[in-house]
This record gives structure tokens, sequence and C-alpha cells, in this order.
């Protein structure tokens, strides 16, 4: 691999937006012309958004539930259109790509959801669901299905006798193996992992953990780790991004995010702080104080200022950028990019 292939990431966001607006019907129309009604609401599912993700790397993507990760997601994965900004795979704009082109990078691109049962065909069996995409894309020799199901399941740990049954006779981590098994099948680099353990219990979350990172290793994949549980993340990630209200808000190699240091943003810290721990058992834990505002209207400047115990005039007025710092990590924050929350930790931690 050359040093310029090597510089470039495998996929990247670049300043991307997403918005989703109901269309009216035509009734809905002209009753809204007699009446000058306004336009349907506009949900701003993601605002500016810029994430690279490097060959070889997992990437941690967190958040509360409705900040705009599986939209991400699924639009680094050319699933789901943007309105604004540019989706990159090796450099390439995808929505320049045509053709076979367009065929090959959505193939080597392979998300995996979060409920299994909904993801998988109920009428067809494990063979035909693993199968089929690489036989009809042309991906397997003539006769060569019933060998790559029995690897593929092999490999994620199920029995190959299995390959005749239908997805309701499997439990919900089996169901989610065999998911993993049809996205490998047509040989991908890069995995978007949407949520894809959280329907599972959790020692069932273990194992299925423990199999993506084996396939990390010995395919030598790309992840995209979509998460809202933060235990996970660190034990998976190389590099952890936090998003809050459709925008980035930190992003930092993971032992700078559960280091010494800690983070740099008070959306950051405040999760982090309510992460179980076995050394914190007399800890009573709570959730974000305050509730998410709604993306049909966010607030402006920082989007997390009614929320934030460190909140000024500057953070109600005006955006914070996305700054960089040593160690490859990154913040947006007035708090003098986050300095200010450490220097405030530390006076905290001293005066008790």
């Amino acid at each position: 691999m050359s040093g310029t292939e090597a510089a470039t990431p495998l996929a990247a966001a670049r300043a991307v937006s997403k918005r989703f607006q109901r269309k009216p019907d035509m009734i809905e129309r002209f009753v809204g012309r007699l009446a000058g009604s306004p336009p349907p609401p506009t949900v701003h599912a993601l605002d500016d958004v810029s994430l690279e993700v490097m060959k070889g790397e997992v990437v941690g993507l967190v958040g509360e539930s409705g900040c705009g990760k599986s939209t991400l997601g699924r639009a680094i994965a050319g699933m789901l259109p943007i309105s604004g900004g540019v989706v990159e795979r090796q450099g390439r704009d995808i929505a320049s790509l045509k053709g076979r082109d367009r065929m090959e990078m959505r193939l080597r691109t392979q998300i995996i959801f979060q409920d299994p049962m909904s993801s998988l065909n109920p009428r067809k069996t494990v063979r035909q669901i693993i199968g089929e995409a690489p036989r009809v894309h042309g991906l397997l020799p003539a006769g060569g299905v019933d060998a790559l199901v029995a690897d593929l399941l092999a490999r994620v740990g199920l029995d190959t006798a299995v390959a005749g049954r239908y997805p309701h006779q499997f439990s919900g981590g089996q169901r989610q193996r065999l998911g993993i098994a049809r996205a490998l099948a047509v040989q991908p680099d890069f995995l978007v992992c949407d949520e894809s353990i959280a329907a599972l219990d959790v020692s069932i979350q273990a194992q299925v953990i423990n199999l993506f990172m084996e396939l990390k290793r010995d395919l030598g994949l790309t992840l995209l780790f979509i998460s809202h549980d933060l235990s996970v993340v660190q034990h998976i990630s190389d590099r952890v991004v936090v998003m809050y209200l459709g925008r980035i808000v930190e992003s930092a190699p993971t032992d700078e995010i559960f280091g010494p240091e800690g983070p740099r943003h008070p959306y950051t810290a405040a999760l982090l702080a309510e992460v179980p721990r076995i050394d914190r058992r007399g800890h009573t834990f709570s959730t974000v104080k305050g509730e998410i505002p709604s993306p049909l209207s966010p607030p402006g400047g920082c989007h997390f200022h009614p929320r934030c115990p460190f909140a000024m005039d500057i953070c109600k007025t005006t955006r914070p950028a996305l700054k960089d710092f040593e160690g490859g990590h990154s913040a947006a924050c007035h708090l003098d990019g986050g300095a200010g929350l450490r220097a405030i930790k530390r006076n905290t931690s001293n005066d008790k």
C-alpha cells in the first residue's frame, strides 16, 4: 500500500447534512394553499457532520437515542441519500459512482442491523439468505453456494447442519450471527454495525463482540460500531466519536476518552459519569439532566447548552467549532476547547 493510499480514509463524511420532511399529499397541499398553512416541519437529523474511518480501524459512534447515529451510518453506507455535503469511499464521492463501480462499493460496505428478526426474510432458508447475494452478483462459481454457506456458518460459530432452517427457528443471538454471515458472503471490507448487539442478552452480547473482534483480526475488516453503550464501545473500539443532536461534539482515541484526563466535552463527561463500574457501587446513577431538544427545532449555538452545567452566553448564540488537540483528540466546546472543563474537574477534585 502506498503512502497516499494509507493516508486516504476508507470511508468519510464531509460536512454531511440530512433533513427529513414529510411530503404532503394532494389534499393537504390544496388545503394548505387555501389556508396559508406553513409547510410540514423538517427534522434536522445531521447538521454539517464530518467523520473519517481509516482502513483497519474500529470507530465507536455513541450518543443518546435520536442523535443521528444510525442516520450517519446509513448515509456512509450509501443506503440513505444526503441533503448536503459529500460521502466518500476511498477518496471517491459515492454520488459520482455509476454502474459496476457503484455496485462494488455497495457490496464492499455492508450493514448489520439492530433487530436480526426483521432484517432476515422469514420465508427463506439460511442457505438462501446467505447464498443469494454472492450468487446473483457472480461472486461464486457454479455450484459453490453450499460450500460458501458451510464455511460462513462455521466462521460465525453455527452448526453447518442448520442451512435448511428458517430464521424463526433460531434464538436472537443465532439470528444476529446469521446476519453477520450474510454480510460476509459478499466479501466486504467495511461493516457498519448499527446497534447490532442492543437487542441481545448481556451474555450473548459478549459473544457477538468477541466474534466481531475475531472477524476484524482474521479478515482485516474496518468497522463503524454504532452504540449507546459506552462500556461496549470501550471494549471494541480504537477511537470513540460522540454525537449529540445531529452534530459530532467529540472524537478521540479510546484510551484518551477513558483515560485519566478524560473527555473534553461536558456531554461526554456526563455520559461517562453514569457508566456502571464495580468501584462505584454506592453511586446513584441517573440520566443526563434535562431532555434532549427536538430535532424539529434544535436550539441555537451549541445544541447542548440547555442541559450543560457550564453553559455561557456565547454557548447560546455561537456554534463551537470542532477543534483538534494533541493525541488525535478533538472537541466542540467554548470552554477553551475542553481545557476549561478539565480545569473545572481538577479544581472540584481538589476542593473535596
